[in-house]
Parts: C-alpha cells; structure tokens; sequence
C-alpha cells in the first residue's frame, strides 16, 4: 500500500479530520484502533467504499475468516 499515490488533503480537510478524530477518541465507546482505521481510511484522498467503511468499522474477528 505504500506505493499508492495519495491526494493531498487541504487544510481545511485535515483540519475536519484531525477534530473528528479527537471526537472519536474522546468518545469512551468507541475503540481506538477503530477510531484510528476510520481517520485513516479519510485521509487516503479517496471517496470510501461502502466495503471499506464496514472492514473499518468492524474488522473480522478469528472466528469470521473462516
């Protein structure tokens, strides 16, 4: 994934993003790891499949890969 050209996000973007992430973070029931996979999967300066959010947001577990 590292040789994937990204888009550079405006300020304004990344200023959203780094505010949003804060939020999730605060936010007791949210995870951390997923907070941190959704900011990442934004940042990717691309619009987020519907398949991208889902794996974000509820990755599988051990017993849902096979």
């Amino acid at each position: 994934m590292a040789d994937q050209h990204e888009e550079q996000l405006s300020p304004t973007v990344t200023k959203v993003l780094d505010e949003f992430l804060a939020v999730l973070k605060a936010d007791d029931k949210i995870d951390e790891k997923i907070a941190e996979r959704l900011d990442k999967l934004l940042r990717s300066g691309r619009a987020p499949k519907a398949d991208d959010l889902e794996t974000a947001l509820f990755p599988a577990t051990k017993g849902d890969e096979a």
